[in-house]
């Protein structure tokens, strides 16, 4: 197999041999679904072309005349003033360039089609259609077109292809189960690993018990994506990007999941070879302030301990932190909820938050998929008394990370 020079250069096959026509590789109906609020751009201002080459003036020209017109009548009300913040600024072309620099990243110029911009899904913002987002990812990919070549010597942050061992039976590691483990010492961090096991669910890839281990230098990691290599196929990266915002450092031998170490993967063909890009990939950083376990996560770990902890313990860990219930923990693991590590607590922390809705915390998924009536989930509250007895205290902790610096 062809490795290519960089995570850059990798991926950019997916888009160099992609037509826009090529929307179809993810179903349109399907990108409707996933299509959300995103931003706005305010219309009447031509780019300054001096010193620009020309697919840079494609790009800021695409930005203004096709990807403004589809968001700026969607977003601006809630991302213009309400967090996140990711259109800021007084000109079209400033709040392009604080879109394309947002941390954590909503913009993926390695694999246009899976930024966070296409993938967030509806929310308390309208939905995109798939013509609307045929014209955003046209936008972001002819932005990809304009960043620079980064030439042979870069270091590639991605791994070498490896071919997936799934468990005959069972979903814990045992002799019928085997560890997958992904050297990342050919990136620079001896010692470090990612290790996961692949129980059989459906067609597509499953991975369980997904883990970093540090080496003896620790380990310091941003950005991991996964890619799929079909043989005679172009890559097919991770359709929602789904760590777009996770950071880890971790000091020498530690062990840590990543981002409640489930995950299942549409598109990935269990048999075919994968491999893991990063945006960094270094040794443990001691002035790095980045939470280990992902850098989208809990910002009050002491306000979820105190006020909402006790009800998801008590309603929703028996499926939620049930390891051989699958459904349920690859929707949300919170596996350790109830422990006394802290670092246990932080991860199941992060992963209630990823079913919050912090603009809108009563439209949260963990109020409504236990809602009474709602018979799409397997658990439900017996009435609205019940709902409100886990839903008040919840809401204190949900406040306080809406409010967080």
């Amino acid at each position: 197999m062809l490795r290519l020079p960089s995570r850059k250069a990798m991926l950019d096959t997916l888009v160099r041999r992609r037509g826009l026509v090529r929307l179809s590789l993810v179903p349109l109906a399907l990108l409707a679904l996933l299509g959300g609020c995103t931003g706005l751009i305010g219309t009447g201002e031509g780019p300054d072309d001096e010193g620009l080459t020309p697919e840079e003036q494609a790009a800021r020209e695409l930005f203004i005349t096709k990807a403004a017109p589809v968001l700026k009548t969607s977003c601006i009300a809630c991302h213009g003033v309400m967090a996140p913040t990711f259109l800021a600024g007084t000109t079209d072309l400033e709040i392009r360039d604080t879109l394309l620099a947002y941390e954590p990243v909503v913009v993926n110029l390695d694999a246009p089609q899976s930024s966070r911009l296409l993938t967030k899904g509806p929310h308390s913002g309208p939905g995109l259609t798939a013509a609307e987002l045929g014209e955003v990812l046209e936008w972001i990919r002819a932005e990809k077109d304009a960043q620079p070549d980064p030439g042979p010597s870069e270091i590639p942050l991605e791994t070498q292809p490896f071919t997936v061992q799934p468990c005959v039976s069972g979903t814990a590691p045992s002799a019928t189960c085997p560890i997958n483990t992904v050297d990342l010492t050919p990136l620079g961090v001896a010692g470090a690993k990612i290790e996961f096991v692949a129980p059989v669910v459906g067609t597509s890839l499953y991975i369980n018990q997904l883990k970093l281990t540090a080496g003896a230098e620790g380990v310091f990691i941003e950005h991991p994506l996964f890619v799929s290599h079909p043989t005679g196929a172009e890559p097919i990266p991770d359709t929602i990007d789904r760590y777009y915002a996770t950071t880890m450092n971790l000091m020498a031998t530690v062990t840590e999941q990543i981002e409640g170490g489930t995950a299942s993967f549409g598109g990935f063909a269990p048999t075919d070879p994968v491999t893991i890009h990063f945006k960094t990939v270094k040794i443990y950083q001691p002035d790095t302030m980045t939470p280990v376990g992902g850098g989208g996560g809990c910002k009050v770990l002491d306000s979820f301990k105190t006020n909402a902890r006790a009800g998801f313990q008590n309603s929703c860990a028996s499926c939620h932190a049930n390891a051989n219930d699958l459904n349920a923990t690859g929707a949300m693991n919170i596996t350790g909820i109830n422990s006394a590590d802290d670092m246990m607590v932080q991860r199941a922390c992060n992963q209630v938050l990823t079913r919050v809705n912090l603009i809108d915390p009563d439209q949260s998924g963990v109020f409504l998929a236990p809602a009474p009536g709602n018979n799409n989930h397997p658990f439900r509250f017996a009435d609205i008394n019940a709902l409100n007895a886990f839903k008040t205290p919840a809401l204190i902790w949900i406040n306080a990370e809406k409010t967080a610096p």
